[in-house]
């Protein structure tokens, strides 16, 4: 995530900023989202999230660790729950003043720095155990991510707590085998995020090259080889192989070097054209079951595993990078917007938790009641971050990047938006202040059609730049929505049979029912009629209920009707 401004050394810098503060929600359903997770962070205990540190402190310890059915996370990976906490309410506290979070997060920062090891290392794990499991890649990450997260949101002790540990690992007996552990492949990102930061330094990219590049896979990638993706031979292959490519970029931005920044763009095509479902999940996702996921299997059965959240929100984080290196390219932050409705918000429960799976047949998945997990981490941190995913900027310019309901504070401007979305297209734009000489509107690429806003038109697709504004000056347009129907192919095809998704303006839509849905239409031209927000009927087929997907909790569903 970006935060400040560049780090240590970056040879290539940002074309737009992200914002790091000022962005106020102020309705709507991205708010309802983002204090739907404020509520959850709330919800964490903080004795349950020192358990382990206190253990190996060798200090009482009330309370229990988090545990869900075999207690995989925080009982195997001693710490990871502290990370998630931290990535989460981190990021939040950029965006709102809430005591009783920010109270919580200096409690955890205060437990881990007075049980952290004398020799800077966090994880509370058995010495014997350290270099085992998850703990030096997966853990590392999410504490790193965690702590520099509350570092930013104000916590000086937390970049003091981040600098030592990243000393520590810099220094470690297990580099020269680290990629090859459990998930290697998430270490690097750790190094590369904190050399960004205000307390990076050179050892931190010094390592990531050294001991996590693995060049053999940059040349599959190269080759736009479909086997670096299912087919790496680590501990096991898996979708979070798009934290490598996050952290690549970060490569890239620190030398220069142009053949990274080709390598992932050629995995992002790879992915869109054979692992993306329809609604932007990422259908590759770990397996230990044998030959599940291939190219272009996009699996749906509800027993498979596909469409993990954590897949989502790299993806996500991966596209906001490279929106801003490129930010009017918008097929970027069309991905991030797709994502961000249909994958990251639709596994959000209420305050109740993440669903693990987006799966698009029978139901999603019931793993939300596992509180402490990576899906639940990695969504909580990616719903904080809804507001900085709104804007960026420049000094001469203001990208509108996503639509909602907003207040924002952008570098000697203030604007605020009111808009329908996602579930219609009115948009509102007024210029409380202007100190800025243009200002540059998303055209989404599912609009119907060319938008023309004060004299400028724009296809959809692309920005749309309007100058000569002045404070004081209120700008209205429409985002003209319409249906869009996909054909199913790949692993359950039904003989003689066709399945269609459909989609209406940015919303996955989904039949409410499971088995027999079978739906009589034309593909090439769907009528669909408005029965409440988010819910509709098909023409000719009212005994089914269309519904986003976002919007869906529990009930019985289907992406993919058949259609006759």
């Amino acid at each position: 995530m970006e935060y400040s401004a560049d780090g240590v050394s970056l040879k290539i810098k940002n074309a737009v900023k992200p914002l790091t503060g000022g962005v106020r929600l102020t309705g709507g359903r991205l708010k309802e989202a983002f204090d739907n997770n404020l509520a959850f962070l709330k919800r964490f205990d903080v004795d349950r999230m020192l358990y382990w540190f206190r253990v190996h402190a060798g200090e009482p310890a009330p309370g229990a660790p988090y545990a869900f059915g075999g207690g995989h996370f925080e009982n195997n990976l001693h710490g990871q729950t502290a990370g998630q906490f931290l990535m989460g309410a981190g990021t939040a506290l950029l965006w709102t003043s809430d005591d009783a979070l920010r109270r919580k997060t200096d409690e955890v920062i205060a437990g881990i720095l007075r049980f952290r090891r004398e020799d800077g290392c966090l994880i509370p794990a058995a010495t014997g155990e350290l270099f085992e499991k998850e703990y030096p890649n997966y853990v590392r990450a999410w504490l790193t991510f965690g702590l520099l997260a509350a570092g930013y949101a104000g916590n000086e002790q937390a970049f003091s707590l981040v600098r030592g540990f990243g000393d520590w690992f810099n220094k470690c007996g297990c580099l020269p085998y680290v990629k090859d552990l459990n998930l290697g492949f998430q270490g690097i990102l750790a190094n590369t995020e904190l050399y960004r930061s205000p307390v990076g330094v050179p050892a931190d990219m010094e390592t990531a090259q050294k001991y996590y590049r693995e060049d053999w896979w940059l040349d599959w990638l190269d080759k736009e080889e479909q086997r670096a993706i299912y087919r790496h031979p680590g501990n096991h292959p898996h979708g979070t192989l798009l934290t490598a490519l996050e952290a690549y970029l970060d490569l890239y931005r620190a030398t220069g070097e142009e053949y990274l920044l080709s390598c992932v763009q050629k995995a992002l095509r790879m992915f869109e054209d054979k692992w993306q479902h329809v609604g932007g999940g990422i259908v590759m996702c770990e397996s230990f079951q044998g030959e599940i996921h291939y190219p272009g299997c996009n699996l749906l059965e509800s027993w498979l595993p596909y469409n993990e959240l954590c897949c989502s929100t790299f993806w996500i984080l991966l596209n906001q990078r490279l929106h801003l290196l490129f930010p009017d390219n918008a097929h970027y932050t069309d991905e991030v917007e797709k994502s961000v409705y249909n994958m990251l918000i639709a596994c959000q429960e209420g305050d109740q938790g993440y669903h693990y799976l987006a799966r698009l047949e029978g139901s999603k998945d019931s793993r939300y009641t596992d509180i402490a997990s990576c899906c639940a981490g990695t969504g909580a941190r990616l719903v904080s971050m809804l507001p900085q995913l709104l804007y960026t900027y420049t000094d001469d310019l203001v990208y509108v990047d996503l639509y909602s309901d907003s207040r924002a504070e952008i570098n000697g401007s203030e604007i605020t938006v009111k808009t329908d979305m996602p579930y219609g297209g009115r948009v509102e734009i007024s210029l409380e202040k202007w100190a800025h000489k243009a200002l540059k509107l998303r055209i989404p690429v599912w609009c119907a059609g060319a938008v023309t806003v004060n004299g400028q038109t724009a296809k959809p697709g692309e920005y749309l730049a309007l100058e000569g504004l002045s404070s004081g000056e209120s700008i209205q347009f429409e985002l003209p929505f319409k249906v869009k129907t996909t054909l199913y192919a790949g692993r359950e095809e039904i003989p003689g049979k066709r399945r269609y998704a459909m989609e209406y303006g940015p919303l996955l839509l989904a039949a409410l029912r499971r088995d027999n849905v079978i739906l009589r239409y034309s593909p090439d031209s769907p009528i669909i009629t408005e029965i409440g927000k988010g819910r509709f009927t098909l023409q000719g087929n009212h005994q089914i209920e269309l519904r986003a997907y976002m919007d869906i909790s529990d009930e019985p569903l289907t992406v993919y009707p058949v259609v006759e």
